[in-house]
């Protein structure tokens, strides 16, 4: 792994702890602070059905980030399997570059 690799996994660790933190954060101060302000506010849904908005709007980010990290391993992975094509590719043509100095010598020789 690279360091710009290493320096990538550790932030994306960081922010999932931070945002699972907030998310917690969040949930907790909806459902236990009742507020004492006066406000002029439209019929409010049933618990239930804000849990569910709610669960939706704090863990779509946390898809995103999974779809860029599988997005970011598979591109590793095929980087990794180009390479080793490459690899190979190359011992290929030093082979065969190695067989023609071998005959050259050997006419040299001759």
């Amino acid at each position: 792994m690279s360091k710009f690799e290493k320096k990538l996994c550790v932030f994306a660790i960081v922010f999932v702890i931070i945002y699972l933190g907030a998310a917690g954060l969040t949930i907790k101060t909806r459902f236990t602070e009742k507020s004492t302000a006066a406000r002029l506010e439209s019929a409010r849904p049933d618990p239930a059905q804000e849990a569910q908005l709610m669960l939706a709007e704090l863990f779509l980010p946390m898809m995103i980030l999974l779809a860029v990290t599988v997005s970011f391993i598979i591109v590793r992975k095929k980087r990794a399997k180009d390479i080793l094509v490459l690899d190979e590719s190359e011992e290929k043509v030093q082979e065969k570059a190695g067989a023609a100095d071998h005959a050259i010598q050997e006419k040299q020789a001759s």
